[in-house]
């Protein structure tokens, strides 16, 4: 745990407040004794640096603050903040000694300071985004520093225009710049990971589970907050001088808005036609982007990736040939696998008694034996999920997402596709109206089943109130819907939801398919989140951080308990009368995996590396005897290939999308955002030379014309 700092050092900033408080009302109660009005910029620029204060006294009062930083600190930023504010009281006479100059060199004046003002709180702005959050920022080279101060400055010019030449709209370049590397900072802790684009469409998930963690601030971030209280005390002497008639005023408001929306229209022109990795020279790791993120700083690494948003075309792609192929693997599926004995009788089995689907994506379930230093410190896996026997297929299930995004695997899976695809960074929940694709629910509806969608979290989570209907789910069962059930860890108990599918299965005979997206083991993982007699002590060789070594207790600790509330569920299926087939998986490994396989597996190729902390884990399992099915198949999957293989398997009908995949998952068993195993058994890069490359291609035509092509 890190050591936080005395929450009575909240008094420190609490009397700066005050006595910055006491000066303001001291200036107005002034000003109307001298018979001036009360100018709202008289009073606000003020009480916003006592608003400030207050923010830091709350956060110091609730021990969020490192021990590293003292009291002094404490008081020499709050000593600033508040000189800050009370230099705002001095704009009106300062604007009046303008006025009170002549024109030619009061305009001349105030070009100059609004030039200065803007330039230094570009740089600054430039260099707090990364101070915030790096840990060596000085390494980033000049030129992204340079780039990263023009974008803000650009930004700057355009917020002075369209803000009518103040600096109060400018004040958004400092805060959003602070803003996104103190929030880098915290995702970089929890997750491991770099802030993406689509993570901003994300914000009130991201919202809705904050509750779980502590955002200290470390010195770095303390003394970034104080700065951006200097530049907005800057910016706040940027006023321009104003037309004395009505006519005068409505033509400057016009020329203000005029040459703003001119600026941001050519802005916007050189967004679209110039590549910040052609011009700055650089390549984006897609294997470890946050390292781009550390080399490039964040704002070009940000906007590299805004810049590649769009959905890429496969090579050779149109919408005939997509269609030919498709119809073509399909054939051969028909002809081969289709025909095969075993199909034909699992075909009829499923035509007569339509069993019950079950799929659990399971929050963050992984088996962490893979890694050896691990394994070797006596952790043998979730031992009740690896000993479960007669399973129908079981496996590594490769995940595109690490330490979060969990919506991803979920869309890959109800959908059938690939985040491979789509492309890095993207989360088509939130992107996309899902409302024309195929998926799962929809399939098996047509087929007459009930579905039901149910995440013990809020519905507004990811989006998924309104994507569920989109896919076909009847109904959505949300953290409401749950009332008081028994909590662990990080929210309501994988048993819960498990019991809440038995409910349902009781109360409809009928044939449903049930989405079940647990809640109990989503990160952090700190020490006293579980009860402490859950928690077993692992030392793997190489892991010397006790954070890390802490956090990976509570972790297994989490999972060990989901391996109990499975083997509880798995024997209530075995007791109903109704056939039910069980899909079980998680959605990704733990933002912490990836400082154990660093400790384990120092100095590897960087995709070797990289590609290991995205296996994740699945089974199939059924209550009854599936035909022609054989027992305990062992395969590798991407998440979007697992529906087509469970249905192929129970002998339900295939689309011909599905039986496309099914012929090519032959040659590349699984693939996932980062690469594929082909059928050598070799795990390749996207983007490498295989013997396995057209067949990846055919995989992306396919996508392309069943997915991008609906949502584009």
């Amino acid at each position: 745990m890190v050591e936080t700092a005395d929450p009575i050092f909240a008094v420190i900033p609490l009397v700066a407040a005050t006595a910055l408080l006491a000066l303001t009302v001291v200036f107005a109660l002034r000003d109307r004794r001298e018979g001036r009005a009360l100018a709202f910029g008289r009073v606000a620029w003020p009480l916003a640096f006592v608003a400030y204060l207050v923010f830091i006294a709350v956060w110091c009062a609730r021990g969020w603050l490192q021990a590293s930083i003292g009291a002094l600190d404490l008081i020499v930023w709050s000593a600033v903040q508040a000189v800050c504010g009370a230099a705002t009281l001095l704009r009106r006479p300062f604007f009046a000694w303008l006025d009170s100059l002549p024109r030619p060199v009061a305009e001349g004046l105030r070009v100059v300071r609004d030039i200065v003002v803007l330039l230094c709180v570009s740089i600054v702005s430039a260099l707090i985004i990364d101070i915030a959050w790096s840990t060596d920022p000085g390494a980033i080279p000049v030129r992204f520093v340079e780039f990263t101060a023009v974008l803000f400055a650009a930004f700057g010019v355009i917020a002075y225009a369209l803000g009518q030449r103040t600096g109060l709209a400018m004040c958004l370049v400092p805060i959003a710049a602070a803003g996104f590397g103190v929030a880098q900072y915290f995702v970089v802790q929890l997750k491991g990971a770099a802030i993406l684009p689509s993570d901003l469409l994300a914000l009130g998930t991201a919202a809705a589970v904050a509750g779980a963690y502590d955002f200290i601030l470390t010195p770095q971030i303390f003394y970034v907050l104080c700065v951006v209280g200097v530049c907005v005390c800057a910016l706040s002497f940027v006023w321009p001088s104003r037309p004395q008639t009505v006519r005068g005023r409505v033509v400057n408001v016009a020329v203000n808005l005029i040459a703003g929306l001119a600026l941001l229209c050519g802005g916007a022109t050189v967004y679209q036609t110039a590549k910040v990795d052609e011009v700055l020279g650089f390549t984006y790791d897609r294997w470890q982007p946050i390292e781009t993120y550390r080399n490039c700083g964040f704002v070009p690494s940000f906007v590299s990736l805004l810049q590649d948003f769009a959905i890429p075309v496969p090579e050779g792609y149109s919408r005939e040939s997509a269609q030919e192929l498709q119809d073509e693997l399909a054939s051969q599926f028909d002809a081969g696998m289709g025909a095969a004995p075993g199909r034909a009788a699992a075909e009829a089995q499923f035509g007569e008694i339509k069993p019950t689907v079950i799929t659990v994506m399971n929050e963050t379930f992984t088996d962490l034996s893979l890694y050896e230093g691990l394994r070797d410190a006596g952790y043998a896996g979730p031992v009740g999920y690896k000993s479960l026997a007669g399973t129908l297929q079981r496996g590594t299930l490769m995940s595109s997402v690490m330490g979060g995004g969990t919506a991803n695997t979920e869309f890959e899976f109800l959908t059938g596709n690939s985040s491979a695809f789509i492309g890095f960074g993207k989360y088509p929940y939130q992107l996309y109206d899902l409302s024309g694709v195929d998926s799962l629910a929809a399939q098996l509806s047509d087929l007459g089943y009930a579905t039901t969608a149910m995440h013990p979290q809020l519905a507004t989570n990811y989006n998924r109130s309104n994507v569920y209907p989109e896919l076909g789910f009847d109904e959505f069962l949300s953290i409401e819907d749950f009332g008081e059930v028994e909590q662990y860890h990080a929210g309501a108990r994988d048993k819960a939801t498990y019991d809440k599918i038995l409910e349902l299965l009781a109360n409809d005979e009928a044939p449903q398919f049930i989405f079940d997206l647990t809640m109990q083991n989503h990160s952090g993982y700190d020490p006293g989140t579980v009860p402490a007699e859950d928690v077993a002590r692992y030392a793997p060789a190489g892991v010397t951080d006790e954070a890390l070594l802490g956090q990976l207790d509570t972790y297994l600790a989490c999972i060990e308990q989901s391996d109990k509330d499975l083997m509880y569920f798995i024997d209530r299926l075995r007791e109903l009368s109704r056939p039910v087939v069980l899909v079980f998986f998680g959605d990704h490994q733990p933002a912490i995996a990836a400082g154990l396989n660093d400790a384990v597996y120092p100095n590897e190729d960087p995709f070797t590396h990289e590609i290991r902390t995205y296996e994740s884990t699945y089974m199939v399992w059924a209550n009854y005897e599936v035909a022609g099915a054989p027992l305990d198949v062992q395969a590798e999957v991407g998440a979007a290939q697992l529906a087509a293989q469970v249905l192929y398997r129970i002998g339900a009908p295939l689309s011909d999308y599905q039986k496309a995949q099914l012929v090519l998952d032959q040659q590349v068993p699984s693939v996932s955002l980062l690469g594929y195993r082909g059928a050598d058994g070799l795990r390749y890069a996207l983007e490498a030379e295989s013997p396995y490359k057209e067949a990846v291609n055919q995989m992306a035509t396919l996508q392309y014309e069943n997915f991008a092509r609906k949502v584009q």
